[in-house]
């Protein structure tokens, strides 16, 4: 049905003239410009479709595997390659966990795995049969009666003993992978320990959690995992949020992150931003709409360049400042990353946070957090090793930084006046 066929009573004209309504009827004057508009960028980019709007949930498995950049994924299906009891995805919502999970089912190979994937953990033992197709039963959980099912002799409304299911799976031909998602919306406590015990007994069983945070589990079960097998996801670095940029804009027939420059980028990947990729998706969209309405243009924003840029530098007589060390006989005694930040915070007054000091000097979260400890002097140990390094060297202060509070770090001022810049 056109739009002019819809009755309508009044009259009213839209402020862009996209229609007018006379005499009760909605009439169109001609196309809706802005759907061309995208449709002519689209062209003048080289895409086949938007790549910023794809909801992988809903996608079937050659769509996924062809927009999602697989970053954690890869990190879970090499685990259950070198045969990982279990793994743990770990993070708010958002983060990726359910779309690693489909990562690595997808990449499974069929003639060695055999997958179950509970979108919501099972309640009880009786339950976790149902799903696992070991007990009859009615609807999407039972409604095939498997071979082991039939030779146990389980019946529905049966009490299901850890003993029966153990005996079931272990006469499974190959692995079995279990991928338990929202692992926290568990509504029985005790079902946390029964999987724990059948990963106990039965040897050929894999199982991946996800989940918020670890808090509702047991101990035990976190023992089993082990720390190495936790994945704590709770944002991305910009080089992470860039490469998985890249890969959408290269799944649609783009190159690079072109059209948008490391000056936009620069923009967009905000602290805040960088929590989730649906954050950044929404800004770069956010982009395409204004270049397609003209407000930005796309050769200007493609070629823009960043403040650090070389070009940039030259132009405003930033050219690389170098330090003096001259008066700081101590300075050989700290480790190349205590050197590189304290580089870091001698250069700008302004301070960083612990996330910008990661991003500029490209050292790792935790031994950029351990080096900052230790130039604050809080680590005691290392007061007593390096007795010539007048610490603190580090002073840190409470700033307001994207709507919350954050730790900025500065170089301690009385530290500051050995030094000089050239």
């Amino acid at each position: 049905m056109h739009l002019s066929d819809l009755p309508f009573t009044g009259s009213a004209t839209l402020l862009n003239d996209s229609y007018h309504v006379t005499g009760g009827l909605k009439q169109m004057e001609g196309k809706t410009q802005i759907f061309d508009a995208k449709k002519k960028l689209l062209e003048e980019l080289g895409w086949e479709e938007n790549p910023f709007v794809k909801d992988l949930r809903t996608y079937d498995k050659d769509s996924f595997l062809k927009y999602y950049c697989p970053l954690d994924g890869e990190k879970l299906l090499n685990k259950l390659a070198f045969d990982a009891k279990a793994y743990m995805l770990m993070g708010p919502k958002g983060v990726g966990k359910t779309s690693a999970m489909y990562y690595a089912y997808y990449n499974l190979p069929q003639d060695e795995f055999e997958v179950v994937t509970f979108k919501h953990p099972p309640a009880s033992l009786e339950e976790l049969a149902f799903e696992i197709n070991i007990l009859p039963g009615n609807g999407t959980l039972g409604s095939v009666i498997s071979a082991i099912g039939s030779a146990l002799g389980l019946k529905k409304g049966k009490k299901v003993k850890r003993s029966e299911i153990v005996d079931a799976l272990r006469k499974k031909q190959g692995k079995l992978v279990w991928f338990l998602d929202e692992a926290h919306l568990e509504p029985n406590p005790e079902m946390y320990m029964e999987f724990k015990y059948l990963l106990d007994d039965v040897p050929n069983l894999r199982l991946v959690v996800g989940a918020l945070g670890r808090e509702n589990f047991p101990d035990s079960l976190m023992h089993l995992i082990g720390e190495k097998n936790v994945l704590a996801r709770k944002g991305f670095s910009k080089e992470e949020m860039t490469n998985i940029v890249e890969h959408r804009i290269k799944a649609v027939g783009g190159k690079g992150t072109h059209p948008f420059s490391k000056a936009a980028l620069d923009e967009v990947l905000t602290e805040q931003n960088l929590l989730t990729p649906r954050y950044v998706f929404d800004e770069l969209n956010s982009r395409l709409a204004k270049m397609a309405s003209g407000e930005l243009d796309v050769k200007t924003e493609a070629s823009r360049l960043s403040a650090d840029d070389p070009i940039v530098k030259a132009a405003t007589g930033g050219a690389e400042v170098k330090i003096t060390k001259g008066n700081a006989d101590w300075w050989v005694l700290l480790s190349p990353s205590q050197q590189q930040i304290m580089e870091l915070l001698l250069k700008d007054n302004s301070g960083f946070t612990l996330a910008e000091i990661c991003t500029k000097s490209s050292l790792a979260e935790n031994t950029a957090f351990n080096a900052l400890y230790q130039l604050r002097g809080d680590d005691k140990r290392e007061l007593e090793r390096k007795k010539e390094v007048p610490f603190p060297l580090v002073e840190v202060q409470g700033r307001a930084v994207g709507g919350r509070k954050k730790n900025v770090y500065f170089a301690a001022s009385k530290v500051r006046n050995l030094f000089t810049l050239s």
